[in-house]
């Protein structure tokens, strides 16, 4: 890819940062993967996630996640495959016919979600875990 290419792209990502349903997916995401992170990494090794989602404003405050590398790096990945769908309206990835991520991530994004999803409405992300559930019913 190009530099040119590649600036494109990166503006591409961080104008659909600022659409509010890509914006509350993305905190979704983390969320799920905050969840998971806790209960099955070490916890020294847990910090405040970085990303460029972050650096946009996309987390409020309150919701930025403390991540180890390993599920920062998933989440950043979903970050970006988040912010370039292009399906409208957006089915859940599960359902979707034309999965965009890699299958190992799609593994590790199922199983996080998997596991966080009943723990959800207990650690602070009830709202977004029934959104999730009613979206992934609908489509």
């Amino acid at each position: 890819m190009t530099a040119r290419a590649y600036e494109r792209s990166r503006e591409r990502i961080m104008a659909r940062f600022e659409d509010k349903e890509v914006a509350r997916d993305i905190v979704t995401l983390a969320g799920m993967t905050e969840i998971y992170c806790a209960d099955h990494h070490v916890d020294s090794l847990r910090t405040p996630y970085e990303s460029e989602a972050v650096r946009a404003g996309v987390y409020p405050a309150r919701k930025i996640p403390r991540l180890c590398p390993e599920c920062a790096a998933h989440t950043r990945y979903g970050e970006v495959r988040r912010a370039l769908c292009r399906r409208e309206p957006r089915p859940s990835c599960k359902t979707c016919s034309n999965h965009c991520y890699a299958p190992a991530e799609q593994a590790f994004q199922r199983k996080a979600m998997a596991y966080a999803g009943p723990r959800a409405m207990f650690r602070g992300h009830a709202i977004e875990a029934i959104r999730h559930l009613i979206q992934t019913r609908l489509s």
